[in-house]
């Protein structure tokens, strides 16, 4: 009886652990995250140059960092913006990396001719749900509409990364957009997703809680897209308000999920 206990009692500690460190998330800048489960791995918006003070982005050393030991399989984007996306750095890193694939809306993807191979256009004309298959993992592209009335051209896309069984929400530049029902559109509530990254301002709305709770009911919020200039003051009180969130605001800041 003993041992029986044992076996169960190890068996526990065990699922525990994994439960808590499954999902390494590593800060690049503005949106930009590495993510790591067991042997895989996925940057999203993770390859961009300086585009302004307001913007977060990776030195050179990083990116050398991202191209010779994080290697992630797949680089995804969520749209063509320059504090999201470099085009000459994505193109080195698929030089450099010949396994690894691309994702993004034609905005991105055109620039790629030379890859086709290795690069997954997501449609954004609906909302319709892609998914592709990448060795051990699935990833599922979106169409959500960016922030702004001036950018409603941007083809930005959301992914939802599933290791496992273990779903990630990275959403790009949006906001709620209830003027256009965004988020029944996307019926991410259905997705059961444990990870949502999201940019910071959508904990600005004044039902935030209830947006989340309605639409996304995730595990974990990190947020990100954070400007270096924010008052120090707002951030101590974004804090404050939503203690569980992870705030990433240092380059190759890592969380452990």
């Amino acid at each position: 009886m003993y041992r029986i206990v044992l076996v169960i009692t190890t068996f526990l500690f065990s699922v525990s652990g994994i439960s808590q460190e499954n999902i390494s998330i590593t800060y690049v800048g503005n949106m930009g995250v590495h993510i790591v489960h067991k042997n895989s791995s996925v940057l999203i918006d993770g390859l961009h140059t300086k585009y302004g003070d307001d913007y977060l982005f990776p030195t050179k050393d990083l990116v050398h960092k991202i191209n010779t030991v994080l290697k992630p399989d797949a680089i995804l984007f969520t749209h063509h913006h320059g504090d999201h996306f470099s085009a000459q750095l994505s193109e080195n890193y698929l030089k450099s990396n010949k396994k690894a694939v691309l994702f993004g809306a034609d905005q991105i993807t055109k620039n790629f001719s030379n890859y086709k191979e290795r690069v997954y256009t997501i449609s954004t004309k609906d909302y319709t749900k892609q998914t592709i298959s990448i060795d051990n993992f699935n990833i599922t592209g979106v169409k959500i509409n960016h922030v702004g009335k001036r950018h409603t051209s941007v083809q930005n896309v959301g992914y939802i990364i599933n290791f496992d069984d273990v779903k990630i929400l990275h959403v790009g530049d949006t906001n709620w957009l209830e003027e256009i029902d965004l988020f029944d559109h996307l019926q991410l509530i259905n997705e059961s997703i444990d990870i949502a990254i999201l940019p910071y301002w959508m904990l600005l709305h004044k039902n935030t809680t209830e947006l989340l709770k309605k639409h996304i009911s995730p595990k974990h919020i990190v947020a990100t897209h954070i400007s270096p200039k924010i008052k120090p003051q707002e951030l101590v009180e974004l804090k404050r308000k939503y203690p569980n969130t992870y705030f990433l605001t240092t380059l190759e800041e890592n969380i452990q999920l």
